[in-house]
């Protein structure tokens, strides 16, 4: 039967219809993005038959996850098909990666236990440690005890966020003549410590510990590869160099990749 495409124009047709292969769409504010990525995923469960564990959703935030499950819950309501929304694999990047480690949580070691940390929870670890990043040579040039302690913290953590999501080779800093970026590794991996003693994992370690999963087990890879065939993500523009490196990790040779910018 015909594919009820509602209120789409021609382009935004164009978008629910290419399926195979990468696809970049540009659109700006109030053009109809979650509009037209309800329908692409309605298009592939109706027409092409896809199973719902075979597509993955990225976006950027909590509320707008929420409201892209409720829009296409709404949506295969009007098609009157009937599916388990849980086992699409829809949510933000931490989401979804927090996912797949429980799902190989066998592969995971210890972290399956790990207790999560939210912004926060992470800078008030770091607050309640911060002496044994006052040892750390040449601390108190680079974070300067006038800060106070607890900006202090909030400082190391953003170093250590973005120092994570950057997928940065801390040997290689570690061994670098510049003092800056010997520093910043030994931030890194006193902060890794910290995490480790207190069975701990905050939202950019997530990210790591999935890539991380990838490489040390193929097996895991290849599996989520044959598995998880269609991936769309919302706010492209927003995604950091972790997150673009497990799209293309999961998407594989199939490339069925369609961002939103």
């Amino acid at each position: 039967r015909m594919f009820d495409f509602g209120s789409a124009n021609p382009e935004q047709r164009q978008a629910v219809i290419e399926t195979e292969g990468p696809l970049l769409i540009i659109a700006g504010p109030g053009t109809g993005k979650t509009f037209t990525l309800v329908k692409r995923i309605a298009y592939l469960v109706v027409k092409r038959h896809i199973k719902p564990d075979e597509i993955m959703v990225v976006t950027f935030t909590e509320k707008a996850a929420k409201e892209l499950l409720t829009r296409i819950s709404n949506e295969f309501i009007k098609h009157d098909v009937n599916i388990n929304m849980n086992e699409m694999y829809i949510g933000t990047f931490h989401s979804v990666c927090l996912r797949l480690l429980k799902e190989y949580s066998e592969y995971a070691g210890q972290r399956k236990k790990s207790r999560m940390l939210d912004g926060f929870d992470q800078a008030y670890l770091v607050c309640g440690n911060i002496d044994s990043f006052n040892r750390l040579g040449g601390f108190s040039r680079h974070i300067p005890d006038s800060l106070g302690t607890w900006k202090q913290s909030l400082e190391i953590c953003r170093y250590v966020n973005q120092m994570m999501e950057e997928l940065v080779d801390l040997e290689a800093m570690a061994r670098d003549k510049d003092d800056d970026m010997r520093f910043l590794a030994k931030i890194v991996v006193r902060y890794k410590d910290l995490l480790d003693r207190n069975n701990a994992m905050d939202f950019s370690s997530i990210q790591t510990e999935v890539y991380e999963l990838f490489e040390r087990y193929p097996e895991v890879l290849r599996d989520i590869q044959n598995k998880i065939r269609y991936i769309m993500v919302d706010e492209y523009q927003d995604t950091n160099f972790i997150q673009e490196s497990l799209i293309f990790q999961i998407a594989g040779e199939r490339k069925n990749i369609c961002v939103v910018g």
